[in-house]
């Protein structure tokens, strides 16, 4: 194989393609990109891919001589980070061995790639059922539920974000047995199913694949597309291919966890509310062996006294509300969780509603113009 690329269009093409290469150390092949380039069209296809979702796109480049193989994805950056403006050439022997240098000669590695033929099996990257829906919306709806996907839960399903799509309407739901997070949005859906059967797709999304999405995911009104077969995701994101096996489980019963009636509702400015639990947050150590995690506790009056305690010290807030309904409430909850529900909020009003100490806190932010945002929150046991 013997390609000229330009640096800067290289450069530019491998960083999406990093954020799939495996960091494990298992097998060198996975910490690897394939390079394979098409001397027909002059087009190089770099993938990569860690056995559970992988990034794929295209370039142009000069083919020379046509062929594949699989360099260091780490070595490969840093050589092409470090080189001279203007074209790189890479070739590649039968023997693999692999020489890449800069358009005078004067800058020149020499290493050994691996074969091609050592890069794990591919998924079929075919779907017969998809849509499409603008980029910078996806990136909102993901950004408002990331924070209640579980981290390594032995549940699957608490490691996803479920979504359901039926014609126009979009449900993303994600739940990490402690808090839940739901929105409904009737959103600018294109449908992209082969037969163009009405939209009715359901799926659950790894968290980590999520987070991989949203570094391709741009803030803009361009389209991408998304892809739903047996056992794969597959995510069209301008001239990159994320691809990623599916959670396959059945999601929980999301709208039995959420009360459907309330004893205590109230409204009140949610950045006073976030503010008051900033402070509280500054204070809150780490848990410590033997003893119970500080928790914020809720006091509710005329007024909503918010206050913390802990080795480090002690902070109160008192906050102005609207109530609605309900008289008196006493709960705790844990700071970060109520925290991360919060940042993800948009400023202005928003509602709480309580059941009882025992139950947790359902919260409303009061914006139907966004959509319809909900966040639940379980409470903590008080020990004092």
């Amino acid at each position: 194989m013997i390609a000229i690329f330009d640096k800067d269009v290289l450069l530019s093409s491998l960083g999406p393609i990093m954020n799939t290469v495996s960091g494990k150390n298992t097998m060198a092949c996975i910490e690897g990109i394939l390079i394979e380039c098409n001397q027909e069209d002059n087009i190089c296809t770099l993938t990569s891919y860690d056995l559970e979702k992988g990034t794929r796109t295209q370039l142009d480049c000069q083919v020379i001589e046509r062929g594949k193989c699989i360099i260091n994805a780490n070595k490969l950056l840093q050589i092409v980070r470090t080189m001279p403006k203007g074209p790189i050439k890479i070739s590649v022997d039968t023997s693999l061995r692999t020489v890449i240098e800069s358009e005078n000669g004067l800058s020149h590695f020499d290493f050994k790639a691996l074969s091609a033929s050592e890069f794990p099996t591919l998924p079929e990257l075919r779907a017969d059922r998809g849509f499409k829906i603008p980029q910078y919306l996806f990136r909102k709806f993901v950004n408002k539920i990331l924070f209640a996907i579980g981290q390594n839960d032995s549940r699957p399903v608490f490691n996803g974000a479920y979504f359901e799509i039926r014609d126009k309407k979009m449900t993303v739901v994600s739940c990490d047995g402690n808090r839940l997070a739901h929105l409904e949005y009737e959103a600018e859906l294109e449908n992209a199913n082969d037969s163009k059967a009405p939209l009715y797709i359901l799926f659950i999304v790894p968290g980590k694949t999520l987070v991989e999405l949203l570094k391709l995911v741009k803030d803009t009104e361009e389209t991408m597309e998304i892809r739903v077969a047996n056992r794969q995701l597959i995510f069209k994101v301008g001239k990159y291919v994320l691809f990623s096996k599916k959670i396959e489980s059945a999601y929980i019963d999301y709208e039995r966890i959420m009360p459907k009636q309330s004893n205590i509702e109230f409204y009140l400015n949610c950045e006073e509310l976030r503010g008051a639990f900033e402070r509280s947050a500054l204070i809150i150590e780490d848990n410590l062996a033997g003893t119970l995690r500080p928790y914020v506790k809720f006091t509710i009056d005329e007024v909503l006294s918010i206050s913390t305690l802990s080795s480090n010290g002690n902070v109160y807030d008192e906050i102005e509300i609207e109530k609605t309904k309900g008289d008196e409430l006493v709960i705790a909850f844990n700071c970060k969780f109520f925290l991360d529900a919060l940042k993800v909020c948009d400023n202005g009003k928003m509602k709480l509603s309580f059941v009882n100490p025992l139950t947790g806190v359902l919260i409303e932010p009061q914006n139907t113009d966004e959509g319809k945002f909900t966040y639940f929150i379980m409470p903590m046991r008080m020990t004092h």
